[in-house]
């Protein structure tokens, strides 16, 4: 089956964008061995505009035989996170994944892309991976709704959530999950649909995570390709989600 992603798809411009936050995820099998201390020393050296350094850290669960309850038995370092001077931009430097994620205000797709593969390139030549098993391209929206205002989610998903028949029951939250597998691709993407209450606002979070699993290998040039391809994708969900009076308030 042909491929249906044409990369050169142009796509409406939205000033107001509700992206909250984009992430780039590989995950990798390194061959260098890990030395936290050294590979700290070289980041100094090699992103002096990634100056706020800490560890990254993961938990090890065990179950107790004496309670039969999930135990943290220990944390471990697996990786190193730096962050831009304003903090918009934070990148993971971690013994199987690279992690790059820019926080709102968010730009662009080329300055977006452009940093992600100049820090990929440098995590290469730092932890020498000798092949990616996982990529993922994930965009978290957020559309605000003023304090008092009713939400009505036919205003601003495409396809809403219908009441039970026979029930004249209010909808208190709504969750909603699809997962879809791209014909004629390796693409797959979960798409998560939901309410997001504080106090000051509510907000509808439209959560897309385009992934694909495959060996692949580390050049810069494919996992661009890779890329450039799964911001189509992203990019077709959003647009099929939501409706005119939804992208009308991002402009």
């Amino acid at each position: 089956m042909q491929s249906p992603i044409d990369i050169t798809e142009e796509f409406p411009r939205l000033p107001r964008a509700p992206i909250v936050e984009a992430v780039l995820d590989l995950r990798v099998v390194s061959s260098a061995e890990w030395d936290e201390s050294s590979l700290q020393s070289r980041l100094e050296e090699r992103l002096p505009d990634y100056p706020k350094h800490d560890t990254v850290q993961e938990t090890e669960v065990q179950l107790s035989p004496e309670t039969g309850t999930n135990v943290v038995k220990d944390f471990v370092h697996i990786g190193l996170k730096c962050q831009s001077e304003d903090s918009f931009y934070v990148v993971q430097f971690n013994k199987d994944s690279f992690v790059f994620s820019r926080l709102k205000p968010y730009e662009n797709w080329e300055k977006f892309s452009r940093e992600a593969l100049r820090l990929w390139k440098i995590y290469c030549e730092l932890l020498e991976p000798t092949e990616i098993g996982r990529i993922g391209l994930r965009f978290i929206n957020r559309l605000a709704i003023k304090q008092g205002q009713r939400i009505e989610l036919a205003d601003y998903y495409k396809r809403p959530p219908l009441p039970i028949e026979g029930l004249n029951w209010l909808l208190s939250g709504y969750l909603h999950r699809d997962v879809l597998q791209i014909p004629g691709t390796p693409y797959s993407v979960n798409v998560i649909k939901t309410v997001q209450r504080t106090q000051q606002e509510a907000g509808l979070l439209l959560d897309i995570d385009v992934f694909m699993q495959k060996s692949l290998n580390c050049g810069e040039i494919q996992v661009s390709k890779y890329m450039d391809e799964m911001r189509w994708v992203k990019n077709k969900v959003f647009f099929s989600n939501l409706t005119k009076k939804a992208l009308e308030e991002c402009k």
